[in-house]
């Protein structure tokens, strides 16, 4: 079905080769994965599968590639024919802003007839459980629902090979689980699969074979039998078993009691007014805010941001903040890092608004953004964009930090340093929210778990070793 021989890529603006001496042969039917830190080439591998590149991402290659009856160079048309792609942001290839004209797009390209285009739409919606996201502005509805109308889209022509790039990156764990299931179904209708992930434990029971991919090369080959007992811990990849996930040793905290204060807080979720009553926030702690996707979670960290209308008092160390004083006070690290890179080169980026450059070294070399101070952060990949927007925010010197999915674009080592970073600054006069889908991030960087439902925070839970496995089951939905 596909085939790689001595083949060889690199971008037009690369140094080096982004994809070296790729020999690799996948059969029809077959479910493999790629793995590895990030800008590592596994979605290079992606783009040669569906034809983007060198396409749209130019470039020079030499040696073979071959997708069925296709080859590089061939019309883009035909390989959109019998691939169906999820790329890692899903707004990269939405064309209509009404998700049901979304659905329907391909296949009226095509020429199908109406009927079969909704048999077709009823069909995934009901597969999806997405009732909800029919007839939904795309612009309105969350980075989760977002990628799994991309999904959902990519399925609409019934294609024979499917590569996904990071697809699960803004899911709540339940549903990542109907991901899986999703795989599942096109893995036993025959379906040809190649997915680019970090987070990779959904995936334990679905995968033929296992790649770790490092500087453009293949340089471990894992097959099923070889990943039972797979940890992770030598090829430094993220866990194919949560419940082998453990809690992060911490250091000893400094706690500012009641540092911020919610009272009487109002907005709108889904044009429904929502309120916290009395929420009180000590100083030092990290806190996670988990829920399913499209709870809110992300509208109340736009809230408190000042990005949304909000009524009711917000009280920061004793003094209550107006509302124009939000934004200077809280720094938001967005789901979609694209809407807060402003300038054209990487170092620029990082050390606009900010107050204090004592600690640029430190972060910078944390997150492994030495070598792309020069770069527009344009250029980057997912991952390194996210890295970019996290070290501003460290280094912004306001009192409250908001990271909203943090980790969806990050490997298992930026993963840790990130980690370790928002413990390093974690502090009596700085307080923290992490919205996140990400049970090992959580286990290894946050001390509180707010848990949110459509009414707001539903339940604070203290995170430690007896309360771990608890989350995990709210995470979920396991009763």
């Amino acid at each position: 079905m596909i085939e790689f021989k001595d083949f060889n890529f690199k971008y037009s603006k690369s140094e080096k080769l982004n994809i070296e001496n790729l020999n690799l042969k996948i059969s029809k039917g077959e479910c493999v994965l790629f793995t590895g830190s990030s800008g590592c080439g596994k979605t290079t591998i992606l783009r040669m599968l569906n034809g983007l590149a060198p396409e749209f991402f130019e470039g020079g290659f030499s040696g073979s590639m071959k997708l069925a009856h296709l080859k590089i160079g061939d019309n883009l048309t035909e390989f959109s024919s019998i691939v169906g792609s999820v790329f890692q942001n899903p707004k990269n290839q939405f064309f209509h802003l009404d998700s049901t004209s979304e659905l329907a797009f391909s296949m009226e390209n095509f020429g199908f007839a109406p009927q079969k285009i909704l048999e077709r739409i009823n069909f995934l919606v009901k597969e999806f459980e997405a009732e909800n996201l029919l007839d939904r502005n795309i612009l309105e509805i969350s980075g989760g629902e977002k990628q799994k109308l991309a999904f959902m889209a990519s399925m609409m022509l019934d294609a024979d090979i499917y590569v996904l790039d990071e697809i699960t990156s803004n899911l709540d764990l339940k549903a990542i689980s109907l991901i899986a299931d999703i795989i599942a179904k096109l893995k036993k209708e025959g379906k040809t699969i190649v997915i680019a992930e970090h987070r990779i434990y959904y995936l334990k029971n679905l995968i033929d074979r296992m790649f770790i991919v490092k500087d453009g090369k293949i340089i471990h080959e894992f097959f099923k039998e070889d990943l039972k007992n797979f940890d992770g811990s030598h090829c430094r990849t993220r866990q194919l078993d949560l419940n082998l996930v453990k809690l992060a040793d911490k250091k000893l905290k400094n706690i500012g009691k009641n540092y911020l204060q919610l009272k009487n807080f109002e907005y709108k979720v889904n044009n429904k007014n929502l309120i916290h009553r009395e929420e009180n926030f000590p100083s030092g702690l990290v806190y996670a805010i988990i829920g399913d996707n499209g709870c809110g979670k992300t509208t109340f960290a736009n809230a408190l941001s000042g990005f949304l209308k909000s009524k009711g008092q917000l009280i920061l160390s004793g003094k209550e903040l107006k509302k124009k004083d939000l934004v200077n006070t809280c720094f938001q690290v967005m789901q979609d890092v694209n809407y807060q890179l402003f300038t054209n080169r990487v170092e620029t980026e990082i050390k606009l608004g900010c107050k204090d450059l004592r600690n640029f070294d430190n972060i910078v070399t944390k997150l492994k953004l030495n070598h792309l101070l020069d770069r527009h952060p344009n250029t980057l990949s997912g991952g390194e964009k996210q890295r970019v927007a996290i070290a501003s925010a460290l280094l912004s010197g306001k009192k409250i930090l908001i990271f909203d999915e943090p980790t969806s674009g990050l490997d298992f080592i930026n993963m840790n340093e990130l980690s370790n970073l928002i413990q390093e600054i974690s502090n009596k006069e700085i307080i923290i929210f992490i919205i996140t889908h990400d049970y090992e991030f959580l286990c290894s960087s946050c001390d509180e778990v707010l848990y949110f439902d459509k009414k707001g925070i539903a339940e604070r839970i203290s995170l430690n070793l007896e309360t771990k496995d608890r989350i995990l089951k709210i995470m979920t939905r396991v009763k």
